[in-house]
């Protein structure tokens, strides 16, 4: 019930993982996303010394965004998280704005889109391995693209990609990368294989896992594949589930093995 009510007091009192695709939501209307993934690994690539035992993981996250016009979008969310070094508790925020230069809904060749973000981290959080995140505060500067296809204005699926170049207030820049095709069946169910991809510029090759201070300083690389499946209750939202797996690693956790259920919905006032 603790944990309960420490989720619910940060919901009420934050706005709530950041939005990436280049499309965005109605005007004046909110899409809240909340998800629960649970995450396994035994070893980290580079690491001087591993951990005895294999690091079973739990997170969980809010996100929400707000369209407040036809060109702007904007969205926070909040994180939660437990790890074998951590108890649960807060892992980070984060805040971000972008705005929509070109939409292929209303007929141009692609919808590109522009945003910024930044990410305040627990140093806690900071400390453990399991975080790809690199420094106390993370900003990004990112953008996106992607292409629609419908049928009798329907839509039956849509490709996208999302470059993100960051720097934090210690260490190197890193680069992300996601990509994703997407599907839609009669508005009810929907699917997705996705990419996800990191790669710091730092320095160093080597991890001590117990003298870890984030991955400013790591010369980091990792991609993630993999598979969502939604479902829509009527006006009560989307459930999905989705499966990801860890198929490229340098210093950072390998193999990763995640498996997450998400519901969004979508509501104005």
């Amino acid at each position: 019930m603790l944990k309960f009510l420490y989720i619910a007091v940060f919901l009420f009192s934050s706005i709530f993982s950041l939005e990436s695709q280049p499309w965005f939501g109605d005007v004046y209307e909110f899409h809240f996303v909340s998800k629960y993934s649970f995450f396994r690994y035994r070893n980290v690539n580079g690491a001087i010394l591993q951990f005895d035992n294999p690091s079973n993981c739990n997170l969980v996250y809010f996100d929400l965004s707000f369209a407040p016009s036809l060109n702007w979008s904007i969205d926070s969310d909040l994180e939660f998280i437990s790890t074998p070094r951590q108890d649960f508790g807060f892992r980070s925020v984060a805040f971000q704005a972008r705005y929509l230069l070109k939409d292929d809904i209303i007929g141009d060749p692609l919808s590109v889109s522009l945003g910024g973000n930044f990410r305040v981290m627990s140093n806690e959080s900071l400390r453990d391995v399991t975080n790809l995140y690199h420094s106390d505060v993370d900003f990004e500067f990112n953008l996106a693209l992607g292409k629609e296809f419908a049928r009798r204005d329907n839509l039956r699926f849509r490709f996208w990609a999302y470059t993100a170049f960051g720097v934090g207030t210690s260490g190197s820049p890193w680069f992300r990368l996601r990509a994703a095709l997407e599907g839609n069946s009669r508005e009810e169910t929907k699917w997705a294989l996705f990419l996800d991809g990191m790669r710091g510029f730092g320095n160093k090759t080597l991890i001590d896992l117990y003298d870890f201070d984030g991955y400013g300083r790591i010369k980091e690389r990792n991609l993630d594949l993999g598979f969502r499946y939604g479902y829509r209750l009527g006006v009560f939202g989307t459930l999905s589930f989705e499966y990801s797996r860890r198929i490229l690693a340098k210093r950072c956790p390998e193999n990763v093995n995640l498996a997450a259920v998400t519901y969004m919905l979508p509501f104005s006032f």
